[in-house]
C-alpha cells in the first residue's frame, strides 16, 4: 500500500520543496486576497452497523449456524442461557441442558469458530429464570457468567434483560457488580470482556426499569459496548409503521443514554450513542397481531442505522428468516409469514456489514 521512491529522486523533491510551497501559497493568496483559504470539506463515509442474528435455541432440532449456507452473515448471538430449574445458580441452555450436556451444540458452536465465525451468547431472554435472579451473591453471578464464558471462549456476551423480576432494582445491581468484576478479571488476564444489555422499548425510548439497569452498569464501572433494543411488539403504535416507531424508539433511547452519559461524565466515541445503539427486529409477523416487519422496513431501517452509525442490528430469529410453505402462510417460529427468499431479511439488515 506504500510506494517507495529512489533516494535521489526522494533528495531532488525534498529540495524543490520550498520552491513549491511558496508559488502555491503566492496563487493561493491571490485569489483569497490574503486571507487564508478555507481547508477542503471532508467527506461523510457514513459507517454500516455489524448484523448478527439471534438463534434460538429452544427449537427442535436445534436450528444450524455454523456454516455459510445456515448463516451467511458469519455472526450469531445464541440464545439463551438461563438458571437450570433445580439449581438456579447453575447456567444451562434454555432451562434443559448443561453445558457439558449440550454435545451436539457444542460441537457446532467449535465449528464455528474453527470457521471463524463470531460466536455471542446470550443470558436472560424472556422465558424462564435469568441467572441474575436465581445467583443470591454478585460473587456467585460473576461464577456462573465466568463458567459459560471460559466454556465457550467468546469474547462478546448479551444480556437480554426482560421481565419485572430480571428488572427489579437488587436484580439489576447484583447482575450490574457481577458484569463489573467479570470484565475487570478479563483485563486483567488481557482477554476484554464486551458486554451488550438488551432491552425492551416503546417508541417513546426505554421504560423507566431499563433505564435504571443501565444506570446500575454504569455506577458498577461496567464498560458497555451498546445498548440493543428489542423494536417489535410495541403497544399501540398510533398510526405509525414498525419501522417510524422503531426509528422514535431509537431516537429516544439515545436521548436517554447520552444523558445517561453525561451524568456519569462518560464520553462515547467520535460517533456518540449511535454507535453504542443497537435494533433487533422480527422478520414479518410479530407476536402482536397486525405488527409486520416487511422486507422493506428491514432495508429501511438498514438505511437509517447507516445515516446515524447505528451500531449493531439484530434479528428474532434465524430460523425464522424462511418463507412459510401452504397458503394462506401461517408464521412460526420457523418461518416469517411474509413473502420472502430464505435469508432475504438477514440481507437487507446486513447490506453494509462490517466487523
Amino acid at each position: 500500500m506504500t510506494v517507495r521512491s529512489r533516494t535521489r529522486t526522494r533528495w531532488a523533491a525534498l529540495a524543490l520543496a520550498p520552491l513549491i510551497v511558496a508559488v502555491v501559497l503566492i496563487v493561493s493568496l491571490s485569489h483569497t486576497g490574503g486571507r487564508k483559504a478555507a481547508p477542503p470539506a471532508a467527506t461523510a463515509v457514513a459507517a454500516a452497523p455489524w448484523f448478527a442474528p439471534y438463534v434460538d435455541l429452544t427449537l427442535t432440532p436445534e436450528p444450524r449456524f455454523q456454516t455459510s449456507a445456515a448463516d451467511p452473515s458469519r455472526r450469531v448471538v445464541l440464545g439463551f442461557i438461563i438458571a437450570d430449574a433445580h439449581n438456579p445458580c447453575t447456567p444451562t441452555w434454555g432451562g434443559v441442558s448443561a453445558l457439558g450436556q449440550a454435545t451436539a451444540l457444542n460441537a457446532q458452536i467449535a465449528q464455528a469458530q474453527t470457521a471463524h465465525e463470531q460466536v455471542i451468547v446470550s443470558f436472560g431472554g424472556a422465558e424462564g429464570s435469568d441467572l441474575a435472579v436465581g445467583c443470591s451473591t454478585p460473587a456467585k453471578l460473576e461464577a456462573a457468567y465466568a463458567s459459560v464464558v471460559t466454556h465457550y471462549h467468546v469474547s462478546t456476551i448479551d444480556l437480554d434483560v426482560e421481565g419485572p423480576a430480571s428488572l427489579s432494582s437488587a436484580v439489576a445491581a447484583r447482575r450490574a457488580h457481577a458484569i463489573a468484576a467479570l470484565q475487570q478479571d478479563r483485563v486483567m488476564a488481557g482477554a476484554p470482556r464486551a458486554v451488550w444489555l438488551t432491552l425492551t422499548v416503546s417508541p417513546n425510548g426505554l421504560e423507566p426499569s431499563g433505564v435504571a439497569a443501565i444506570q446500575k452498569m454504569l455506577e458498577a464501572g461496567v464498560k458497555l459496548a451498546g445498548v440493543n433494543v428489542l423494536a417489535f411488539d410495541y403497544g399501540p403504535l398510533a398510526g405509525r409503521t414498525m419501522v417510524t416507531a422503531s426509528e422514535s424508539a431509537l431516537t429516544a433511547t439515545a436521548n436517554q443514554l447520552q444523558a445517561l452519559y453525561r451524568a456519569k461524565h462518560i464520553r462515547p466515541g467520535a460517533d456518540g450513542v449511535w454507535s453504542q445503539l443497537g435494533a433487533t427486529i422480527m422478520e414479518g409477523h410479530t407476536d402482536i397481531a397486525g405488527q409486520v416487519w416487511t422486507l422493506a422496513d428491514a432495508r429501511t431501517l438498514y438505511r437509517f442505522a447507516t445515516a446515524h452509525h447505528l451500531g449493531r442490528l439484530s434479528e428474532w430469529s434465524l430460523g425464522r428468516d424462511q418463507p412459510c410453505s401452504g397458503a394462506p402462510a401461517q408464521p412460526t417460529a420457523y418461518c416469517s409469514g411474509v413473502p420472502q427468499h430464505p435469508f432475504e431479511f438477514s440481507e437487507g439488515l446486513a447490506g453494509g456489514d462490517q466487523p
